[in-house]
């Protein structure tokens, strides 16, 4: 099964008719009659929905409108086709819909599940009468759906005696999916006065300053706060949830897509390049995988970043709107020179990025952005974070402003590839960096053998400062100080140190080309 979640496509009858089908099969007691009219009801404007897909096909899907405001939605409904039940396919599609509501401001989602079948105890007796005693001692006879809520972190509530018929009530669940902070939690509370007023400073001498600057220990949040627009044109703030692209901070992501592969025993960092892809005859026969994380294969880039100074340059020749795939960038690499033996010495290369993204391709089998997402993305539970397109970019997602040569600000759409690849452009929120950094160190995203070898250090770059398989390391007295993730491309500017000895993580995203270096520490 090669099933996805994603956001319902309201404009696809196909989807909409599958829906309908499906809604009619799961409760036909309800919708039988006229599905397509309560399917189209389902993904009205207000309503947020999401589908599981398996090989193009609709195998479940689940919704949710406000009806409390400001903090209540109601679930409603929650359909999986019927040879596809048992799979978790439900409980990843109720932890999408929970993790949006809660994006947009809900704190809590309740639902009535209906005992229409008399499949509980509830339809034994009337509820009008010790009502929460007999919820107390409720039992399902016949697969009722209340304790599948139940091991997903929902509660009954209450029940509502009658409401399909005589003994036939309705079970009343909820479930808080939001915390809600008091003022002080937000603010700088847990810093000290002299680190309130010195972050506060810096970042008030930082001219236009337009990002989100996050400083957590242990996944928890000491600071959190979004200055600055969005989408200049319409106004647009920014928020503490709005996604930003993180430029060459993406490399990260393809050097843990490696680590993947060396878990799964598929790779070797010792293995040759030519051994895994027969693109490149004419590279150094030994290059190998840990020279091309590294930085120190030789190999030629694409984009040499000491001798170009305006990434905007490259697409003259080459236009960045065909730039969609690993394998799209091959004619700009392969003519280029070899620069140096490999493992001879350090040399940041965008190129050897693209590379190991066409041996992830190779090496599994699937689209290298489609291998992030089900290996990194969805294991760290980086739900808003992806690839995506310029032209096609999802709702909550910051655009890239810079100064041209007549001192005019523009957005970077003209500015970088179109779509975000192995070497840049993947697009997070503060929190799925979080998440990350917890994933690989706490959640078992990689193992501890693996995470040892990748995080070694391994070219030096300057005093007391390294190159391991994707990020930076920061030594003092040959101790890790802490590790970083780093990217700059015009209208970007990002910056996410993680300090192991500690687990403080201070993250800056910004969509301007200045910011993260001054705010980094």
């Amino acid at each position: 099964m090669d099933m996805e979640i994603i956001e319902f496509d309201k404009q696809k009858p196909t989807y909409i008719e599958a829906g309908a089908a499906l809604l009619k099969a799961c409760f036909p007691e309800s919708y039988g009659e006229d599905p397509l009219k309560e399917m189209k009801h389902i993904l009205g404007p207000d309503r947020v929905a999401f589908m599981a897909m398996d090989d193009g096909e609709l195998i479940g899907f689940i919704g949710a409108i406000p009806q409390y405001e400001p903090g209540g939605w109601e679930l409603h409904p929650l359909a999986v086709k019927k040879s596809y039940r048992k799979k978790g396919i439900g409980k990843k599609l109720v932890e999408s819909l929970e993790k949006e509501v809660a994006r947009r401001g809900g704190i809590m989602i309740y639902l009535g599940t209906d005992d229409e079948r008399f499949q509980t105890s509830l339809s034994d007796d009337d509820l009008f009468e010790n009502t929460f005693e007999k919820i107390e001692k409720i039992i399902n006879y016949h697969q009722h759906p209340y304790e599948f809520y139940e091991k997903i972190g929902y509660q009954i509530v209450g029940v509502l005696p009658d409401a399909n018929g005589y003994r036939k009530p309705d079970i009343l669940m909820a479930k808080r999916v939001a915390l809600v902070e008091s003022a002080a939690d937000r603010s700088f509370s847990r810093l000290t006065t002299k680190e309130q007023e010195k972050l506060k400073q810096k970042i008030k001498e930082i001219r236009d300053f337009s990002g989100v600057v996050s400083i957590k220990k242990g996944g928890k949040v000491y600071y959190q706060e979004a200055f600055g627009y969005a989408e200049l044109s319409n106004q647009r703030r920014n928020t503490t949830h709005t996604r930003f692209a993180i430029a060459s901070g993406a490399k990260f992501f393809t050097a843990l897509g490696i680590a993947k592969l060396v878990e799964q025993s598929k790779l070797t960092v010792e293995d040759r390049l030519k051994d895994s892809t027969d693109l490149f005859p004419d590279f150094h026969s030994d290059v190998r995988i840990k020279h091309l994380l590294s930085h120190t294969s030789g190999i030629p880039d694409y984009f040499d970043e000491e001798v170009m100074e305006n990434f905007s340059e490259l697409w003259i020749d080459q236009p960045m709107y065909l730039l969609r795939e690993p394998r799209d960038f091959l004619p700009l690499i392969t003519s280029g020179k070899t620069m140096f033996s490999p493992g001879e010495r350090f040399h940041y290369n965008n190129g050897a990025y693209i590379v190991l993204g066409l041996v992830i391709e190779k090496v599994s089998g699937m689209g290298f952005s489609r291998f992030i997402k089900r290996h990194v993305l969805d294991p760290a539970k980086m739900s808003d974070s992806g690839y995506f397109s310029m032209d096609q970019l999802p709702e909550n997602t910051a655009l890239g402003y810079f100064k041209n040569e007549q001192g005019d600000l523009i957005s970077n759409i003209y500015s970088v590839p179109v779509i975000g690849g192995p070497d840049g452009g993947i697009f997070v929120t503060a929190d799925d960096i979080t998440r990350l950094w917890q994933s690989v160190f706490n959640g078992g995203l990689i193992t501890k053998e693996i995470r040892e070898i990748f995080f070694s250090s391994y070219a030096k770059v300057q005093q007391e400062v390294y190159y391991g398989y994707g990020m930076w390391v920061r030594t003092i007295k040959d101790v890790v100080y802490k590790y970083m993730i780093m990217g700059e491309d015009p209208g970007v500017n990002f910056r996410s140190s993680f300090y192991p000895e500690n687990e403080w993580e201070v993250t800056v995203l910004c969509n301007r080309e200045f910011g993260a270096d001054d705010l980094s520490i």
